[in-house]
């Protein structure tokens, strides 16, 4: 792949010393860190993302009229829960001369957090609700804008109606982790078919380690995009935008999960158990760990005295 494509991510996570969990501090995050991420990537030295705090640039990808755009915005190097900031000044008043320039019929705009989703327990745009509407108010400046995103450990497509029409987002995460590897297959599973509602979603998410693809159609009057997620079996999602009819539509009928409550309850049910039995062993631990010390402290004294 890295002989053939270009190399490009907007978003610096734990590993790299990010602010994963939207904290206040952000003193991992060092030049020398994001130089050390860019070398991974290849990024040219002369690079303007080597000389700003943030990974966030854009490039120009294709030739003549048949362009897109891509800007990449870094959510993680700025990141302030406390204050209820994401990108920053600086990054703000880039990403709104970005949107401005360069017009093209297709662009495409990376986030390391969702922008969509409601979902519950990812950290997502959502929780920054004066930031995020900010976004979504710059993007609807710029036609035909798709949004790609990741970090939530699943892969799905969703939409939102905006004035200037549908506004599409398409996640793919990940290629080495996702949620069956901390909670058990079937948890996780029915979780996000029947818990974790996603309103926006027009496809049923996938949630096995797979990666995203995105495909251009230059042929007729107007282009279109394939979106696709490709997991260890071939292509397990797909999707087709047709960019020149996108304005005049709202969006497709959202993919609507049939809730069983029957097996809520049991999930419900077999979680309280599971609670109420750590609770006891936890008390078991505390009342036994005790005794020992009780004991050990008057066997002690009976042997002084």
């Amino acid at each position: 792949v890295s002989r053939g494509a270009r190399n490009l991510s907007s978003g610096i996570n734990a590993e790299y010393g990010g602010v994963n969990d939207g904290g206040i501090s952000d003193d991992l995050y060092t030049s020398a860190v994001q130089d050390m991420f860019l070398d991974f990537l290849d990024e040219a030295e002369d690079s303007p993302r080597r000389t700003r705090k943030g990974l966030y640039g854009s490039y120009l990808l294709g030739e003549g009229d048949k362009k897109v755009k891509v800007i990449l915005i870094d959510p993680r190097s700025q990141l302030n829960k406390a204050k209820q900031s994401v990108l920053g000044a600086e990054q703000w008043a880039w990403l709104d001369k970005e949107l401005k320039s360069d017009p093209t019929s297709i662009t495409f705009l990376g986030t390391g957090l969702p922008l969509l989703t409601e979902r519950t327990y990812m950290d997502k745009w959502i929780l920054y609700p004066l930031e995020r509407e900010r976004l979504l108010s710059m993007i609807s400046r710029r036609p035909n804008t798709i949004i790609l995103s990741g970090d939530s450990h699943l892969a799905e497509m969703q939409c939102a109606n905006t004035t200037k029409g549908p506004l599409f987002e398409f996640t793919s995460s990940g290629m080495t982790h996702n949620c069956l590897d901390w909670i058990p297959d079937a948890l996780c599973r029915y979780y996000l078919k029947y818990i974790s509602d996603c309103n926006g979603c027009i496809v049923e998410p996938y949630i096995d380690l797979n990666f995203g693809t995105i495909t251009v159609l230059w042929e007729g009057s107007t282009p279109r995009v394939v979106l696709e997620v490709r997991g260890t079996s071939g292509v397990e999602l797909h999707y087709l935008i047709d960019v020149g009819s996108v304005a005049d539509k709202h969006c497709p009928p959202k993919h609507i999960v049939e809730h069983q409550i029957i097996w809520q309850l049991c999930a419900v049910t077999m979680v309280t158990i599971v609670i109420v039995l750590i609770f006891y062993l936890i008390s078991f631990i505390s009342v036994a760990l005790y005794a020992r010390i009780v004991i050990y402290l008057r066997f002690t004294k009976y042997h002084r005295e």
